[in-house]
């Protein structure tokens, strides 16, 4: 029998005890999380119908050092088709796929009760500080005993958004066993801006934003924008974010009429009366233009299409949804088990593997557990036979 240890409860590794349990029923499984409860960040995921997946599932979406990994584990993975295996039925919205129910807090049930029902054993409010080697196993120090595994999987997660733990421990452990660790920064992530535009709080744009630095667009999205009370949020927003480089000096564009060409617009502002903007745009806005009613209706349209904003910066970790950077995908093999330490594996938000929004971080989470998975089967089959 063997004693395989998963670091951490989030999505990665409990789909992966689930896995372990399913394949190798003779051989413990352990689940140490810091956290009181189990996949916290689950929950919040689409906000709270959890996005688990996209149709257009390639490594395009995604930014890490092994791009070409990334493609490998993602297009290995067939989400409907696994989550089905487990009990959990997903339909496509779409592009982005949901579960049946589109509830988080079903998904979370169906993984814990299948993971618990196969006899994983979980373990709360355990934080891992140290690894060490010890002949062909190693120990596991946390911050209330030790443990002897025969095989360890690293699925800390991030501290990104909270929700899995802001102790920055996970990447020291890493530092300790002299891996290499890409700077961790937030991504999916909103902006700080200058000007604050505060009087437009809670107000929601739908339109066309660019990231530009030195009048050359870097990115652009089209989606919806949302004022806030220290710059911009929304989910065009957060896309943009993980384009963001620290140091960098960006502005953001907004387009408020993406729908209409200059001269269209033209045409119809040329035809308002003496309400402005009002019935063009959200009542806010159109009050907030009554500012600019001296210039040109060629110089306003101008605005309309490229109104600036400096970014000042993007907030914290505990605002993100998502970390780029992590464990280097360059010391893991194919399989992500570690090339200076074997029997040990890494999956999940602790690699450098940060995807978009829409699905992109769970399906990578899963696939990379599933990948884990069939290794570390047939690594174990390989040994005892």
């Amino acid at each position: 029998m063997k004693k395989i240890v998963i670091v951490g409860a989030g999505a990665s590794g409990v789909y992966l005890s689930l896995l372990l349990k399913q394949q190798m029923p003779q051989n413990q499984i352990i689940v140490l999380e810091q956290n009181k409860s189990p996949l916290k960040k689950l929950l919040a995921t689409g906000n709270g119908r959890c996005n688990l997946s996209n149709r257009k599932m390639h490594s395009q979406y995604y930014q890490s050092d092994q791009l070409k990994m990334v493609q490998s584990i993602i297009q290995d993975f067939d989400m409907v088709e696994q989550m089905q295996k487990i009990g959990l039925y997903c339909v496509y919205q779409g592009d982005l796929l949901y579960p049946k129910s589109e509830q988080a807090l079903s998904v979370r049930n169906v993984f814990m009760q299948r993971s618990e029902e196969a006899g994983v054993v979980f373990q709360y409010e355990q934080e891992v500080l140290q690894i060490q080697r010890q002949k062909h196993q190693y120990l596991i120090k946390t911050n209330s005993q030790n443990i002897i595994a025969d095989v360890i999987v690293l699925a800390m997660g991030s501290e990104a958004g909270k929700l899995s733990g802001m102790n920055t421990s996970r990447y020291e452990i890493l530092k300790q066993m002299h891996l290499k660790v890409v700077e961790p920064v937030p991504s999916l992530v909103q902006f700080y801006t200058s000007p604050v535009l505060k009087s437009l709080k809670g107000v929601r744009v739908k339109g066309t934003f660019s990231l530009v630095e030195n009048e050359k667009c870097i990115h652009q999205e089209k989606g919806e924008l949302l004022f806030t009370d220290y710059g911009v949020s929304g989910i065009a927003v957060m896309q943009l974010s993980s384009f963001y480089q620290k140091h960098h000096h960006y502005q953001l564009y907004i387009d408020f009429f993406d729908e209409l060409s200059h001269n269209q617009l033209c045409q119809l502002l040329s035809k308002q009366s003496s309400l402005f903007l009002e019935g063009l745009m959200n009542h806010k806005i159109a009050k907030a233009f009554q500012k600019y009613q001296y210039l040109s209706i060629d110089q306003l349209v101008s605005l309309l299409k490229h109104y600036p904003l400096e970014i000042k910066g993007i907030r914290e970790a505990s605002y993100a949804q998502v970390m780029k950077g992590g464990l280097s995908l360059k010391e893991v093999t194919e399989d992500l088990e570690l090339k200076q330490y074997p029997c040990i594996y890494a999956m999940g938000e602790i690699l450098n593997v940060a995807g978009m929004c829409g699905g992109y971080n769970l399906h990578f989470a899963f696939a990379s557990a599933y990948r884990v998975a069939k290794a570390i089967e047939r690594n174990v089959y390989v040994k005892n036979s």
